[in-house]
C-alpha cells in the first residue's frame, strides 16, 4: 500500500473547496452592505367623541305580565242536560247576565213534590195543636187521661221537627230550580263555551267557559333585593321630608309594540308582596291600569290590555342625576366585561372597563369600573374603528361627524309623573325612630345555603 501523507490545514476536498469558492463569490457580490429595515406599519384612522353629560331620571326597567282582577270559571251546581246558550263566544258580559239553561222540568217536580210535603205536615200540625189544646182541657177535668195527652203532645212536637225538615228540603229544591238558569257572577270578557246545547253537565264538574275582568287590569313584576332596599329607603326620606306618609308610587308601562321605549301608559302600584322569594331573592309588585272599552257599534273601542300579554316597565327609583352618556356602538365587549376605547394625549388608545347603564335611544349611560381612572366628558373615545385598536398603539384620531354620532337618537326619559300624596293620619303614639346612617359600602349577601350570621 502507497504511503499518502498526512492531511493538515492546506489539505482541502474536493467539496469543501468548492463550497468554499461559492461563499468567496457571495460575499465579493454583496457591496451595497446590509438591507434597510421594514417601514413601520401606517397608522390606524379612528373616529372619536367625547361623552355627553345629560340628568337621567333613575328608572329601573323590567319585564311583566298583563293579569285580570279576576277569574271566574263557570260551573254548574247542579247535573242536567244544557237547553240553552245566551251569548256569543269573546262578548262582554254584565253581571247578572243570563249565560246558560239546564233542563228545569225534573227539578221543578221535586220542589213541588217538596212542597206538598210542607203542606201536608202543616195541616197536621194543625190537627196535632187543636188535639193538645182539647185534651190538656179534657185532663183537667179528669174526662181523659194524661197518656192520651202525652201521645199528642210527643206527635206535636215530633211534627215540628218533620216540618222543618219538609221546609229545608223545599228550599233544596226551590235553590235547584234556580241553579237551572246560570248567570254572569262578574263584569267582563266571557271566552267561548265548551259545551253545547244537548250535553249532559255534571255537577260542579264540568267548566263551561271562562269570564276575565278587563277594567281595571293588573301588571304584575318582579324587583330584586337590592332595589327594593333602595326604593324603600328612598321612600321613607321624602316622606320624612314631607312629613307625611310615603307617596304613592307610579310606574310606567309599555308593550311589545314600544320599539322606542316610550313607556306610555302610567300605573299606579297598589300592592307589594310581604315577603321575598327566597329562590330568587326578588319580590312581586302590582301596578293598577285603567282598561276602557266600548262595544258601541257606532263607535266600538277594544280594550289595550288582555291578559297574559308582555309588558315593559319602567320603575322610577330616585331623583335624576348626571350621567355620562356614549353611543352604543362604541361600547366595546371583552368576554363578560365592557370596554371603552380612549385615546390618550400621545394619541395611544387603552382599554377602559366600563359598567353600562341606561340605554338611552341609540346611546347607553356609563361609568367606570375602576374610580381611580374615571371617565370624564373631556375624554376622546373611540365610536369607529374599535376593531383597529391594540392597547398602547398609536392611533389618528378623527372627530367623528353629526351624522355618525346620531345625536337625534340620544332619548332622555322624562322625570317621572306627578305622584299623588295621601292625606296625613293622626301620628302613632310612639315616634318612628329614625334610620340608622347607612354605610357606603354594601355588605356582601350570604350565598345559597348560608346563614346570615
Amino acid at each position: 500500500m502507497p504511503h499518502q501523507p498526512p492531511c493538515n490545514a492546506l489539505c482541502w476536498s474536493p467539496s469543501a473547496a468548492a463550497l468554499a469558492v461559492i461563499l468567496t463569490g457571495g460575499l465579493a457580490g454583496c457591496g451595497r452592505g446590509p438591507a434597510p429595515p421594514a417601514p413601520p406599519p401606517p397608522v390606524a384612522e379612528v373616529m372619536v367623541a367625547t361623552p355627553q353629560t345629560v340628568r337621567v331620571p333613575e328608572y329601573l326597567e323590567v319585564t311583566g305580565r298583563i293579569d285580570a282582577e279576576l277569574v271566574v270559571d263557570i260551573r254548574s251546581r247542579i247535573t242536567g242536560y244544557l237547553t240553552k246558550v245566551h251569548f256569543r263566544d269573546g262578548q262582554f258580559v254584565a253581571k247578572g247576565d243570563p249565560l246558560y239553561e239546564i233542563d228545569e222540568r225534573p227539578y221543578t217536580a221535586s220542589l213541588a213534590a217538596a212542597t206538598g210535603t210542607v203542606e201536608q205536615l202543616t195541616g197536621q200540625r194543625r190537627f196535632l195543636t187543636v188535639q193538645v189544646e182539647r185534651y190538656e182541657k179534657l185532663v183537667g177535668k179528669g174526662a181523659a187521661s194524661q197518656q192520651e195527652f202525652d201521645s199528642y203532645s210527643a206527635k206535636l212536637e215530633e211534627n215540628a221537627g218533620a216540618l222543618a225538615s219538609a221546609r229545608a228540603q223545599e228550599e233544596f229544591a226551590r235553590l235547584n230550580v234556580e241553579f237551572c238558569s246560570i248567570t254572569a257572577p262578574i263584569a267582563g270578557q266571557i271566552g267561548r263555551t265548551q259545551l253545547q246545547v244537548g250535553n249532559l253537565i255534571n255537577q260542579d264538574q264540568t267548566t263551561l267557559t271562562t269570564i276575565v275582568s278587563i277594567d281595571p287590569i293588573f301588571v304584575y313584576f318582579n324587583v330584586d333585593e337590592p332595589t327594593l332596599v333602595r326604593m324603600m329607603a328612598h321612600a321613607r326620606e321624602s316622606a320624612r321630608e314631607l312629613s307625611t306618609q310615603a307617596r304613592e308610587t307610579v310606574v310606567s308601562v309599555g308593550l311589545v309594540d314600544d320599539v322606542g321605549r316610550t313607556y306610555p301608559h302610567q300605573s299606579r302600584v297598589d300592592f307589594l308582596s310581604n315577603q321575598l322569594d327566597t329562590k330568587t331573592a326578588t319580590i312581586t309588585m302590582r301596578g293598577r291600569l285603567d282598561n276602557p272599552h266600548s262595544e258601541d257599534p257606532a263607535a266600538p273601542r277594544p280594550p289595550m290590555f288582555r291578559p297574559g300579554m308582555f309588558a315593559r316597565v319602567r320603575l322610577p327609583l330616585g331623583d335624576a342625576v348626571e350621567k355620562l352618556v356614549v353611543p352604543e356602538i362604541a361600547v366595546g365587549s371583552n368576554q363578560d366585561r365592557k370596554i371603552l376605547w380612549v385615546v390618550g394625549p400621545d394619541d395611544t388608545v387603552t382599554a377602559r372597563e366600563v359598567t353600562v347603564g341606561q340605554k338611552l335611544g341609540t346611546w347607553i349611560a356609563v361609568a367606570a369600573t375602576d374610580q381611580a381612572t374615571p371617565l370624564s366628558a373631556a375624554d376622546r373615545v373611540v365610536v369607529r374603528g374599535l376593531q383597529r385598536c391594540r392597547e398602547g398603539k398609536p392611533v389618528r384620531p378623527v372627530a367623528a361627524t353629526e351624522s355618525s354620532l346620531n345625536r337625534a337618537g340620544l332619548v332622555v326619559p322624562p322625570p317621572p309623573p306627578a305622584q299623588p300624596v295621601r292625606p296625613p293620619e293622626p301620628p302613632p303614639s310612639a315616634a318612628i325612630p329614625p334610620d340608622p346612617p347607612r354605610s357606603a359600602t354594601a355588605e356582601p349577601l350570604p350565598a345559597p345555603g348560608e346563614t346570615t350570621p
